[in-house]
């Protein structure tokens, strides 16, 4: 179960004056086309609400990309004669590292009644979920020489 997504520690390690923040499990069936069961999701979310601004998150603006970005590209390659396609990157918001201390209440039924969870990385829910995970594909691609355009962060 040790996913690197956590760190646990005893109620009482909680730093004075730290709120936790709560969580939940979604539970999702994924089907087939045909209707027949493929497999049963389950993930563990935050409850992003109950953070508190200043101690769990300072920034949460992440950019998207602008539509006008989206038909350029499109057009380029269409003009240029390349193949395009698309790429979804699973659990995305799970590779993202917390500048923040986030602290965590678990949620139900993984036995760690009574412990509390300080957050290496970003989960779902959390308010600086895209940013931090906008900052760790930002960083991977400049590493592989990519640069991003001046008018649009996201190309």
């Amino acid at each position: 179960m040790d996913a690197g997504i956590w760190e646990v520690f005893e109620m009482n390690d909680l730093p004075v004056g730290r709120k936790l923040v709560s969580s939940r499990w979604v539970f999702k069936v994924k089907r087939n086309s045909d209707g027949s069961v493929e497999r049963f999701k389950a993930r563990i979310v935050a409850k992003g609400y109950s953070q508190v601004e200043g101690l769990d998150y300072d920034e949460t603006f992440a950019p998207v990309t602008r539509y006008d970005s989206l038909h350029l590209i499109i057009a380029l390659a269409l003009h240029l004669g390349l193949n395009m396609s698309q790429a979804d990157i699973k659990s995305a918001f799970l590779n993202g590292d917390l500048n923040e201390e986030v602290w965590m209440m678990p949620p139900p039924g993984i036995g760690l009644d009574g412990k509390v969870l300080r957050l290496l990385t970003s989960l779902y829910g959390l308010k600086q979920a895209p940013l931090v995970w906008f900052e760790r594909l930002s960083s991977a691609l400049a590493e592989l020489g990519f640069l991003s355009c001046s008018f649009d962060p996201c190309v």
